[in-house]
């Protein structure tokens, strides 16, 4: 028995795929959206809050693989019932669509018969965990990697932002490549964020330095309370900071970054209270396929954060297999 109106999102380039999919479904009596591409799939989850996405694994812009992670993250520790779909229906293949996030992965051509199956067992354990979380009063639990605790002093962590910028470059790189050497020796993930104000210059000529420095450390504090003890927070130009968050997933490094760009929304000037601050924030990652060694990983957060400055700020890029941009949405 299918769960009446719930909602599907169908993700896929293929037109003809994407009508087999909706016939299938709708005859079943759910409600279908569609999406052409990963990054309009997180356009439409925004707008419409599916209830199970269907997702197609090659796609352009972005992936349907990389399309899941984010998903993932997007839904804040509600569970999100993903399905992933493909032509490639190796073994290898099916335990890379659920290493991605995936709850389970349907080789093409697959029987209408079967898919509506699959989506009534996840909607019914969605269900399941929806009334669970309610009788315990209050939502699932976040994913582990996404960091909730307050993190240690800036400063014990180098944060020294009356240093010189050689030494705390220096230190940085000391840290990084220590962090790095770990990741690689155990295959931990490892990803680093660039966070900066936007419109820097700006602010310097309409306010004193006075007042845009103390907007800095502002933006300091509103990232200590979004990482853990154990994650490195650095100062690394006059307009922000750098940080490396160890044993950190994709799904993680997004919800750090948005919770970072939202709160800092919330900063004023005195002098200009009206004012809304809004950070760029770039993003790496490893493992990555384009991430050999630590300059790899500062190359390309430095890459990610031009482009999402490019884009007219507050804005996230993350670069994984290739830059995705990001604009965080207010809860």
């Amino acid at each position: 028995m299918s769960t009446p109106r719930a909602k599907i999102l169908v993700a896929d380039d293929s037109s003809v795929e994407r009508a087999a999919a909706r016939s299938a479904l709708e005859e079943a009596g759910y409600a279908v959206a569609e999406a052409v591409d990963g990054q309009q799939a997180l356009e439409v989850f925004a707008r419409e809050r599916p209830d199970l996405v269907l997702l197609d694994v090659v796609m352009p812009r972005l992936t349907g693989l990389e399309t899941c992670r984010i998903l993932k993250a997007k839904a804040q520790g509600n569970y999100l019932p993903v399905i992933m779909v493909s032509t490639r229906n190796s073994v290898n293949a099916r335990v890379e669509g659920l290493r991605s996030g995936a709850d389970d992965y349907l080789g093409k051509p697959y029987d209408a018969e079967e898919l509506r199956a699959r989506v009534e067992a996840l909607l019914r354990t969605r269900k399941v965990i929806a009334e669970r979380a309610a009788a315990e009063g209050g939502d699932e639990e976040p994913p582990e990697e996404v960091p909730v605790a307050p993190a240690a002093s800036a400063r014990s962590r180098g944060d020294g932002e009356s240093k010189g910028s050689r030494v705390l470059n220096e230190a940085f790189t000391r840290r990084a490549e220590e962090e790095f050497d770990r990741a690689e020796r155990y295959s931990d993930p490892l990803a680093c964020l660039r966070v900066e104000l936007d419109n820097f210059e700006t602010l310097l000529k309409r306010h004193s330095s006075e007042a845009v420095a103390g907007l800095v450390r502002s933006l300091r504090d509103v990232i200590e309370i979004s990482v853990r003890k154990i994650d490195l927070v650095f100062r690394l130009d006059e307009r922000g900071y750098i940080l490396l968050l160890p044993n950190t997933h994709f799904p993680g490094a997004l919800a750090v970054a948005e919770r970072i760009s939202l709160d800092t929304s919330k900063l004023v000037l005195d002098a200009e209270p009206n004012l809304r601050c809004t950070v760029s924030v770039g993003v790496s990652f490893f493992p990555n396929k384009d991430t050999h060694s630590v300059q790899d990983l500062i190359d390309l957060v430095g890459a990610a954060l031009e482009r999402a400055r490019s884009e007219g700020g507050g804005k996230i890029c993350l670069f994984q297999h290739q830059g995705y941009l990001y604009a965080p949405e207010a809860s």
